[in-house]
Order: structure tokens, then C-alpha cells, then sequence
């Protein structure tokens, strides 16, 4: 039988071991409190790096902030990493960036985003196109017109472009007619690329269907800011024919450009050239 005495040392044992273990929690608490608020304000000072320009600094001190989260990646720690990323791409850091955009993916549900911005890393970085244009496939096939789609595109379409392998320069033309298919993806700069890559092929005739439906498209299209787009496309039609050597519709065709965009010394040399070639041959 347990005496009173027992039963109140008892009693005394239990409250002591309770008040510890408020007491701990109590510290544990306190020490994580702490380490949260230096965490943000390591974050705050590497943001004051990056809008100085000192994005060396920046990603060290976002280095140092994830010391405090013990490996754990929470709401902060994915805030965190999304800087850190964006700043090893300022400082040109690409496959650090990418190693980063990687991590993401693994802590933040694979969004698209991460994966498009990791292709335009990894491109800048060197790594290799093959692997590049697998990751934007699965990109695309989470969401065709995820956020940073279109911009991972046109990076990833010209690195695969100006390869001197042929077949990179065909998979850059079947990503920009994929991309043409769908509507909502379309502009006016995928026109101008279908054409220029059917000018460098030598298919003039093509290069000029492609641009003259890239022009239909813009001026379809006034919301969706490519006017430089379009000057683009107009200077280009006028040097397939000039190409073509219709010299008299390439004259036209740089003299309304002058016109609508205004001369330049480059301008003024073309339209001279093709006056003489008309002369030539009258």
C-alpha cells in the first residue's frame, strides 16, 4: 500500500517533471522565435543587396539565412530560394541558379514556373540542349502556357537554332510550330523565327509566307505590344526579295519601312543598292 507520503512525492515528482518539460517547450519555442526572426532579417539585408546590385553578397546572405531552418523548407525558406535563384542568375552564376530552380521543384510540387526558368539557366549555362529540351516537354505537358513558357522557349528555340547540329535547328523549328498550333501561345516574334529559319535553309518563298502571316498576325493582334516585332518582319520581307532579286519591290517594300520607322545609314545604303540594280537592268 502506498503511503501519503509516497503518494505526495509522487505528486511532487510529476509537477516537477511537467514544469520541465513547459519549461523546455518554453525555450524550444523561444530559441525557434529567435532563429525566425534573424532568418527574415538576413533575408531582408540579402533583398537590400540585390536592389544595390551586389547580388554576390545577396546569395551569400540568403546562404546564410537557410542556416536557420535546420533543412526544413517552409513558406519563408521557398521565399528564400526563389531570391537566392534570381540572384545567382544576376551574378551569372547559371548552374547555380539551376541547381537552386532544382531544389525548388523538389520542395515547392514541381510548378512549371521553376522548370522553365531552370531551362533558361541551364541554356545560359551551357548544359546540354538535349536535356534543356526534355525539361521544357515536361513543362509544357504540366501546362502549355505556364507562367515563364514563352520566355524558356525563345531561349531554348534560339540556343537549338544557331547549333550546327541540323537536328537541334529542326527540333527549334517543330517547338515554334508546336507553339504556333496553339493559339493562345502564338506572336508574332514565332512567325518572324519560322521565316528566318527558313530563309537560312534557302527556302526564300517559305521565309516570305512566314513573314507576311507573322504581319497579318500582329496587326490582327494590336494589344499584344510586338511593334518592334513587326519592324522586324517588314525588314525581313524586304531582304528575301531582295534576295529574290525583284529589286523593284524590295525598294517599295524599304522605302515604306523608311517611311513608317524611319531612315537609318543601313536604310538609305539598301534603297541605294537597288536603285542601281533597277538601272542595271533597264
Amino acid at each position: 500500500m502506498v503511503s501519503a507520503v509516497q503518494g505526495k512525492t509522487k505528486k511532487l515528482i510529476l509537477k516537477a517533471m511537467l514544469m520541465t518539460c513547459v519549461v523546455l517547450a518554453t525555450c524550444a519555442l523561444t530559441a525557434c522565435g529567435k532563429d525566425t526572426r534573424t532568418e527574415k532579417e538576413l533575408r531582408e539585408q540579402a533583398i537590400g543587396f540585390m536592389q544595390q546590385g551586389d547580388y554576390s553578397a545577396a546569395v551569400s546572405r540568403f546562404n546564410e539565412a537557410l542556416t536557420y531552418s535546420d533543412g526544413r523548407y517552409g513558406s519563408l525558406e521557398i521565399d528564400i530560394l526563389k531570391y537566392r535563384a534570381e540572384a545567382e542568375a544576376l551574378a551569372g552564376d547559371y548552374k547555380a541558379a539551376s541547381e537552386t530552380y532544382e531544389l525548388l521543384r523538389k520542395e515547392d510540387s514541381d510548378k512549371p514556373e521553376y522548370m522553365n526558368l531552370q531551362i533558361i539557366c541551364m541554356v545560359r549555362a551551357g548544359e546540354s540542349l538535349s536535356k534543356c529540351l526534355d525539361l521544357y516537354k515536361q513543362s509544357t505537358e504540366k501546362d502549355p502556357n505556364g507562367t515563364g513558357n514563352r520566355q524558356a522557349l525563345y531561349v531554348l528555340g534560339t540556343a537549338l537554332s544557331r547549333s550546327e547540329d541540323e537536328k537541334h535547328v529542326e527540333e527549334a523549328r517543330q517547338l515554334y510550330e508546336n507553339a504556333l498550333a496553339n493559339e493562345e501561345s502564338a506572336t508574332g516574334e514565332l512567325y518572324n523565327r519560322m521565316g528566318s529559319l527558313a530563309f537560312e535553309s534557302g527556302e526564300i518563298d517559305e521565309a516570305i509566307d512566314w513573314f507576311q502571316k507573322g504581319i497579318t498576325y500582329v496587326q490582327d493582334h494590336p494589344d499584344e505590344g510586338e511593334s518592334e516585332v513587326l519592324a522586324s518582319l517588314k525588314y525581313n520581307i524586304a531582304i528575301c526579295y531582295e534576295y529574290k532579286q525583284e529589286y523593284e519591290t524590295a525598294k517599295a517594300l524599304f522605302e515604306e519601312y523608311a517611311q513608317q520607322y524611319g531612315s537609318n545609314e543601313e536604310i538609305e545604303h539598301e534603297i541605294a543598292f537597288l536603285e542601281s540594280r533597277i538601272r542595271e537592268d533597264q
